[in-house]
């Protein structure tokens, strides 16, 4: 099991997601506890940012995994069109 730790500007990132995109959002959040083994995820290559996506619906979330400690950090969600 993985434990996720969430960037500061996140919380702000969430205020432009319609309200019910964010409760899909953040259960698909939930379940990255069982990385890699979810299907909407993928592998981002020279992305500025993040190593990886997960899609849930037109919204990104953006993140890193530390497979050493065991955590994923959650850098920035957003809309597709805005967040490549």
């Amino acid at each position: 099991m993985f434990e996720i730790y969430f960037a500061s500007k996140v919380k702000k990132d969430l205020t432009g997601v319609p309200k019910t995109m964010v409760s899909k959002i953040k259960k698909d959040i939930q379940n990255l506890s069982n990385f890699p083994d979810l299907s909407n995820i993928k592998k981002l290559n020279n992305h500025p940012l993040a190593d990886f996506s997960l899609r849930t619906g037109n919204y990104r979330t953006l993140f890193d995994v530390d497979t050493d400690n065991k955590i994923i950090y959650i850098l920035k969600i957003g809309h597709r069109k805005d967040i490549y």
